[in-house]
């Protein structure tokens, strides 16, 4: 919800630190980072070449691959239990040919490279709206980013606001398709509207968002008085 990425260097040398007997096990959700991290868009821990330090890896075939289903990567140790004692496993049903058909489509296209100047473009769009976004200096008690320090780059930029709700509607109603996130979802006093790029993002759409919440920091916000927290 952060739009953060996890320290998987430092949370393997600590699992490995403090359970040194190989008795203790990392399993990593890379819904968010297949397709846009890693070679062949195989994630972050591929990316980080710690394949061999995570137990499991859940890839989603869903967000940037644009299917639907998803894939657990583990031993075949754990693939066998899970097959026969996993409630969710036994009773679910297969995918469809249309979707296996699909995926075969998008692993040839990962596979072909052909994605690598499209991770770029989006890590470029992420460089871009942070540094639009700082320049305007919006009021922090309105709306402000989860971090201080610019995080390793990510495609979802949540914007924390006491207003989230009545600034999402604005958005919206400019042809803006995000979404406000609120307690209980998020903690108290952490509402934001969240914001997720993609590559077909233009430089011009992200200048006319931030000018929209500009505006309505300037017209509007004054109006809606913030819940208590």
């Amino acid at each position: 919800m952060d739009g953060d990425i996890a320290p998987l260097r430092e949370i393997c040398d600590l699992v490995e630190q403090l359970l040194p007997n190989d008795n203790g096990y990392l399993v990593v959700d890379e819904a968010h980072a297949t397709g846009i991290y890693g070679r062949d868009g195989r994630g972050l821990v591929a990316s980080l070449g710690l394949e061999h330090r995570v137990a499991a890896r859940l890839h989603t075939f869903g967000k940037a691959l644009a299917s639907s289903g998803a894939v657990f990567l583990t031993s075949k140790t754990v693939r066998s239990y899970l097959v026969n004692y996993s409630r969710p496993q036994v009773f679910t049903t297969a995918m469809t040919y249309a979707n296996v058909a699909n995926l075969h489509a998008v692993f040839d296209i990962l596979e072909s490279g052909a994605c690598v100047p499209r991770s770029e473009r989006l890590r470029e769009l992420y460089d871009h709206y942070l540094q639009e976004f700082r320049s305007r200096r919006f009021p922090p008690e309105l709306i402000r980013l989860p971090w201080v320090e610019t995080v390793p780059y990510t495609p979802i930029i949540p914007l924390l606001s006491p207003l989230a709700r009545p600034l999402a509607l604005y958005l919206q109603e400019r042809g803006f398709l995000v979404r406000s996130i609120t307690h209980p979802t998020v903690p108290k006093g952490q509402d934001r509207v969240r914001v997720c790029l993609h590559a077909n993002n233009t430089k011009e759409e992200i200048t006319s968002l931030l000018d929209n919440i500009q505006q309505w920091i300037e017209r509007d916000s004054r109006r809606v008085v913030p819940p208590k927290l």
